[in-house]
């Protein structure tokens, strides 16, 4: 009788553990949708560097519960505009790099990322940098982003400073 229960025990843990990852799954992606909404609210009212950190939260959520790439890419180039309000240039750049991998690693467009990217260095006195990224692109796509001027621009948080 006790290899019988054994038995019905190994059949029996692993579904249970399957459907406690799907309850962590589910509640790492609400998570993710809550931190966003948190990170839209900040950024409406300014508050750049706390938009900046729940879209940070909202990513790694997205992250562990192993949302859509062009969910991870739309949230890491909003982190990367919220970074730039709040003069954290190091950051910003770090996630439009990531959004514009997650986009074409979804075979999204990545080029408001790779707009916003070469904006934050053409603001920064980053002429090189900004090229550089222009070439990234190649030219048939980089005369395409003038296209996108209208649409989407870094948003103008406090004085940062001197540009470098």
């Amino acid at each position: 009788m006790s290899t019988l229960r054994l038995f019905r025990s190994c059949l029996v843990l692993p579904l249970v553990l399957m459907a406690l990852n799907a309850c962590s799954t589910q509640i790492e992606l609400r998570t993710a949708a809550q931190q966003e909404q948190f990170a839209l609210e900040a950024a409406s009212q300014g508050d750049w560097t706390q938009a900046m950190r729940s879209y940070e939260s909202a990513v790694e959520n997205v992250e562990l519960g192993h949302g859509d790439l062009a969910w991870q890419a739309r949230l890491h180039h909003q982190a990367g505009r919220a970074a730039s309000g709040a003069c954290r240039y190091d950051a910003a750049e770090f996630h439009f790099r990531a959004a514009i991998a997650l986009a074409k690693r979804s075979k999204q467009s990545s080029a408001f990322s790779y707009k916003a990217l070469i904006e934050q260095y053409e603001r920064q006195g980053k002429a090189t940098e900004a090229l550089a990224v222009h070439n990234e692109l190649g030219f048939h796509h980089s005369r395409a982003l003038g296209a996108l001027a209208d649409f989407e621009s870094l948003p103008v948080g406090k004085s940062c400073g001197v540009p470098r």
